[in-house]
């Protein structure tokens, strides 16, 4: 779908225009870093509750845990994939510059504070506090014995030239950086500072965690994507939506369903009505949104479209930013939203994990058909069927699926992005490792 976007965004009484604009961290980011005040600004979901907790303990002992000049960035603090107030580590910033990385190990009802200097993790953070265009990588795990270790990793844009940033136009290359948490490793067996080589200095003792220990009181694992998307496409709502879009797939126009939540917890289903003039929905979201659904009628993509992606981005950025309005405003429910393309080819469905993301480029008009056009030529030309006489374009779908991933990849921000495919058995998750198109099953 060849959008010509402007994406708007609507809420109960005000109305508002959301034009595409880079949102970089430091915008986003609390105006004073050592705020007692903890809001995410890391590209993952994180343990908040064990970051709440560790502030806490670390501004009431800040005298006697203090071993290194700078101040810690808590919005930065990632806890490498663990949801069990186990371990988390925080960049220590002066005039700037990540100076240290502070982790955070607990042991049953003690946590202790560990000061770092690992190049890899000074690197990471310094990076993940840049202005630099980032995505969120997979968060790769690996167990073997009784060691098992997370890694993140992420990529920077570096453009070669500071007057065109834009990934999509300019030149330039990604950078990736990673940092890794082993369980059962030195850093556990030490509570003072960790030495360039690895040595031990300053030990010192624990101090209490609130919820008085043990594993028995960790939070439980986050909800799992496929299970939210299953009780959402099962949903009555949803099923009829489907049904009437894929019935309009021959026609020669969009059309489209917005789903919403009312204040009694039921849902409004509302038409999404075709821009003046335009074969196209005018995708619109109030703050109560959930799921935006529409379709694409035969000779457009069969799969999303740059505009599409984009829309998406917008919206999740849009929110995410309402959200951290300290009123008491209405909160959109980040891990809900829902985007779902119905087309003659299949089904499709954008869900967002409620990680951070960043938004995308603020594109002129121009820029956006350089983008469809290298869309259609670069990546989707690859998918389309051989010896096809009827005239009209066909895509082989595997190989489809696969080119907009890497087009994904390549061109636009897919951190906290999972694409998944619906069946008739089912939702498949998709995604790219090391070049291929991988389907997962959901159970």
């Amino acid at each position: 779908m060849k959008k010509n976007l402007i994406f708007r965004l609507f809420l109960p009484i005000v109305l508002f225009t959301l034009f595409h604009s880079c949102i970089h961290d430091e915008t986003l980011a609390s105006s004073d870093p050592a705020s007692k005040e903890y809001t995410n600004k890391s590209l993952w979901k994180e343990d908040e509750k064990y970051i709440m907790n560790v502030m806490k303990i670390y501004q009431d002992n800040e005298l006697k845990i203090k071993k290194s000049n700078g101040i810690p960035y808590w919005n930065y603090a990632t806890t490498v994939d663990q949801y069990d107030e186990s371990f988390l580590m925080v960049p220590i910033v002066e005039n700037g510059k990540v100076v240290s990385v502070l982790q955070v190990p607990r042991h049953k009802d003690k946590v202790y504070f560990v000061y770092t200097f690992s190049e890899p993790d000074l690197q990471f953070f310094q990076n993940l506090l840049s202005s630099r265009l980032k995505k969120a990588m997979k968060t790769m795990s690996d167990e073997t014995s009784k060691l098992t270790c997370s890694t993140l990793t992420y990529s920077v844009w570096h453009p070669d030239s500071e007057s065109n940033s834009d990934p999509s136009s300019g030149s330039g290359h990604w950078e990736t950086y990673h940092v890794t948490r082993c369980s059962f490793s030195q850093i556990t067996e030490c509570v003072g500072i960790v030495g360039p080589d690895g040595e031990c200095n300053e030990g010192g003792g624990g101090y209490d965690y609130p919820t008085g220990g043990g594993t028995g009181s960790n939070p439980p694992n986050p909800p799992n994507p496929c299970d939210k998307l299953k009780m959402q496409t099962s949903n009555i709502t949803f099923k009829n939506n489907i049904t009437s879009l894929a019935g309009k797939t021959s026609d020669s126009y969009e059309s489209g369903y917005r789903i919403g939540t009312n204040s009694d917890g039921t849902l409004q289903n509302q038409i999404l009505q075709n821009k003046p003039g335009s074969q196209q929905v005018d995708l619109k979201a109030f703050s109560n949104t959930i799921t935006i659904m529409h379709s694409h009628y035969d000779g457009l993509y069969p799969i999303f479209s740059p505009g599409d992606v984009i829309f998406f981005n917008q919206w999740i950025v849009w929110a995410q930013n309402w959200n951290a309005i300290p009123t008491n405003t209405p909160k959109i429910p980040l891990n809900n939203l829902t985007f779902t393309l119905v087309t003659s080819n299949g089904n499709y469905s954008f869900n967002f994990d409620g990680t951070s993301t960043a938004s995308l480029p603020n594109y002129t008009q121009q820029q956006l058909e350089d983008l469809d056009r290298k869309y259609s030529e670069d990546y989707l030309n690859n998918a389309v069927t051989v010896g096809n006489v009827s005239g009209n374009i066909s895509y082989d779908m595997d190989k489809l699926e696969k080119q907009f991933l890497k087009f994904m990849n390549d061109k636009m921000n897919i951190a906290g992005l999972k694409l998944y495919k619906t069946t008739e058995s089912g939702n498949i998750q998709l995604d790219l490792v090391n070049g291929n198109r991988t389907a997962t099953n959901c159970p």
